[in-house]
């Protein structure tokens, strides 16, 4: 496969090593990975340019959705489809993997969906990341088949992150006390999410020892202010607000009992994958593909249509406090199934069914 040349677009690792980790190990297995990071305008010519094989797409959304103008954005979906478009005349074979059914900002949710619809047409492969993703897009993409798509697990991040320090010194960190129940609640902010929902609970929770850790980056400045305010009207909330460096990811994950991950949305979340590689229990609605990455040996998994459903799950938290480290631990090894090289070896897979060399 020494041949074969594919352009990861856009080239996203800001918030996010899952190319990087993914374009090593695809890189040890003979495939020349062609970072791509341009804008809508030029990715014919730079696709044309770097003589790839395979134009691997991930987040459509940066290459035609503006945040505030709609024709714009309009415009630029015509000029990424008609590019798209000559690329696959030229033989140039194109895969997206789909992370999201829609952008995390909700922007022009119309254009985002008609954007999607179309590029599922035109790809040649799809990858999602479990079988709920797959049954999801071929709903709301209206995908008459499914032989075009292929599940590729999401790869754990063992050993992406350092793992060192210890859960006194990571409290320590972040003057938290040894005795409390930290709850963590970790990554980029949307209101999706349901951070609002966890913070409601908490007020609920009927245990005085615990501490609602939050830290991560908020969508938006008002998303900022309201969880600036649920801190600062509860003792029981940390609120760090902003893009947590790469070498603190650690400190978080080890101070913490357990991960929350309220969210209203599943189709991939990677902060599952990441709470199971620290090896940590977690609470999650039962829904989408938390059903095939967590079981109840695990975590604490809850109906989603239960208005009380969260803060009931976290009262069994409480209760089987004890029990979290043994949790983290079965997650751990959940994970680690789902290293990079087979992530690699599978994505290869994908690619070869439309090649010939």
């Amino acid at each position: 496969m020494s041949n074969l040349k594919v352009a990861f677009a856009p080239w996203y690792t800001k918030e996010n090593p899952y190319q990087v980790q993914l374009s090593e190990k695809l890189t040890l297995l003979g495939v020349q990975i062609k970072p791509t990071d341009c804008s809508t305008l030029y990715l014919l010519s730079t696709i044309k340019q770097s003589k790839v094989n395979i134009l691997h797409l991930h987040w459509l959304d940066h290459f035609f959705l503006l945040r505030s103008n709609k024709l714009q954005s309009f415009i630029k979906l015509i000029l990424f489809i008609s590019q798209i478009l000559i690329l696959r005349l030229t033989n140039v074979k194109i895969i997206w993997t789909v992370h999201n059914i829609k952008n995390h900002q909700n922007k022009h949710l119309g254009l985002d969906r008609l954007g999607a619809i179309l590029v599922s047409r035109l790809t040649h492969g799809l990858i999602v990341h479990s079988k709920a993703a797959e049954n999801e897009i071929i709903k709301v993409f209206h995908l008459r088949q499914n032989k075009k798509i292929f599940i590729v697990p999401h790869g754990n991040y063992i050993d992406v992150y350092e793992n060192k320090i210890s859960q006194v010194e990571a409290r320590k960190y972040l003057d938290i006390p040894d005795s409390s129940l930290v709850l963590l609640f970790f990554g980029l902010i949307h209101p999706y999410k349901g951070v609002l929902d966890l913070t409601k609970a908490l007020k609920q929770l009927n245990y005085e020892d615990v501490c609602l850790v939050i830290a991560g980056k908020p969508c938006n400045e008002v998303m900022a202010q309201d969880l600036a305010q649920e801190a600062e009207d509860n003792s029981k909330i940390k609120f760090i607000s902003g893009l947590v460096p790469d070498e603190q990811v650690q400190v978080y994950m080890n101070a913490c009992d357990v991960v929350v991950l309220p969210y209203k949305e599943f189709l991939t979340s990677g902060a599952v994958i990441l709470a199971m590689s620290f090896g940590k229990a977690c609470v999650a609605p039962r829904k989408g593909c938390i059903n095939e990455v967590l079981d109840d040996t695990g975590s604490f998994l809850y109906e989603p249509d239960n208005e009380d459903g969260l803060l009931q799950v976290l009262n069994t938290v409480v209760q089987k406090r004890d029990y979290l480290s043994k949790m983290g631990m079965h997650n751990y090894k959940l994970a680690s199934q789902w290293n990079w090289n087979y992530v690699a070896k599978q994505t290869l897979n994908v690619y070869q069914n439309y090649l010939s060399f």
